[in-house]
């Protein structure tokens, strides 16, 4: 007599239902990989970056989500990468305007440059600037200024009325990026909670010297991009609006420190300007940087290029440039005294930074006292 074979049902459905889970999950995976291909393709900012804090103390509390994230963004930027040789920068012919403007079509992203976005839409002006094109995200910047300066750089003995000061400004230096470091602690991509080689050290000398002399500054200590770097504009633009004054003029002051990819050609760049020489001292050279989504960009260009111009004559070279971000905001809707100031690069060593912040404390004494004076 033969025996039917009994199938095992529920050992079947069992496997049939993990293969659907599987394909399901590989297929949202695919389009979800394309999809940021594509918009990476495309130029738009790709928000994957989760860092790997190497080196740190707190390197045993980042997450496997964390690094997978890490390893992700890695493959998306070595997968999309441009050809660097294609990276030329058209030229305008006309350099009559002692102003030159450049904006960009970029297929390239920065991890630095990640932002959060206000909801409402702002229209931009439409302007007859010399337009620029390139087409490498780091070259995103145009210069606004180019005035002449006096070339003196004797140091100053600066005088200023910290009282007054202290009655009509609200001071206020943080950072959105405060892990930020410096040559010679590589270790994380340049990233450290030690504030002896990072923005927020930088942030710390700057306040000290300040108040020194009298001046109130508040220096907000967050570490608004750890662990989650993709908040870092979220969570510094909260942490300033907990200190805003209704009654003084706000200059606040974001400090960051530059960067490129190695082997890039920003990279190639920045070491040709990464350091000047000032009182036969090496410093590390600044920018400043604006977002022109904001509706008060003109404003802001107009006080950055009151610190470059303060900076030209008191310190000629230490900084390069003022930089305008297309499409940007970097939380500067707050005030028209928002200024968001790289010091350095990767490319400097942390003893050109602390020389850089001796003479950003007096061009920043300057700064204040004119503001103050201005009505």
């Amino acid at each position: 007599m033969k025996r039917k074979r009994r199938r095992n049902k529920s050992g079947t459905r069992f496997y049939m239902m993990m293969s659907i889970v599987c394909l399901t999950v590989l297929f949202v995976g695919y389009s979800y990989v394309y999809n940021l291909s594509e918009k990476r393709k495309s130029g738009q900012d790709i928000t994957t970056i989760s860092i790997l804090y190497n080196g740190d103390s707190n390197e045993g509390k980042t997450s496997a989500i964390d690094k997978i994230m890490s390893y992700f963004n890695i493959f998306l930027e070595r997968t999309f990468k441009e050809n660097e040789s294609s990276n030329k920068l058209i030229e305008s012919a006309d350099k009559s305007n002692t102003e030159v403007f450049k904006t960009i079509e970029s297929n390239e992203t920065e991890e630095k440059d990640l932002e959060i976005y206000n909801e409402r839409e702002e229209k931009k002006p439409i302007t007859n600037t010399p337009i620029f094109t390139a087409n490498n995200i780091h070259e995103d910047f145009f210069k606004i200024i180019e005035s002449p300066a006096s070339r003196s750089s004797a140091p100053r003995n600066i005088i200023i009325d910290a009282a007054s000061v202290n009655e009509k400004l609200n001071v206020v230096i943080f950072h959105t990026h405060g892990t930020e470091a410096y040559f010679p602690h590589v270790e994380g991509n340049y990233r450290s909670h030690d504030e002896k080689y990072n923005v927020m050290g930088v942030g710390s000398k700057i306040t000290s010297n300040l108040k020194s002399i009298g001046i109130d500054v508040t220096h907000l200590k967050d570490y608004n991009d750890y662990p989650d770097y993709n908040s870092s504009y979220a969570n510094s633009s909260y942490a300033v609006s907990q200190v805003l004054s209704n009654s003084k003029k706000n200059i606040l002051i974001d400090i960051h420190r530059d960067g490129a990819e190695e082997n890039s050609s920003y990279e190639q760049f920045l070491s040709r300007v990464k350091t000047t020489i000032i009182n036969d001292k090496t410093a590390a050279t600044c920018t400043l940087v604006v977002g022109d989504k904001n509706g008060n960009s003109e404003e802001l260009k107009k006080n950055a290029q009151l610190l470059f111009n303060i900076s030209e004559q008191m310190y000629p070279g230490l900084f390069r440039d003022v930089i305008v971000r297309p499409g940007a905001y970097f939380n500067q809707y707050y005030s028209d005294y928002a200024l968001l100031l790289e010091v350095g690069s990767t490319l400097n060593h942390i003893d050109e930074v602390n020389y850089t912040i001796e003479l950003l404390t007096d061009i920043m004494v300057e700064y204040i006292d004119e503001i103050s004076n201005t009505n």
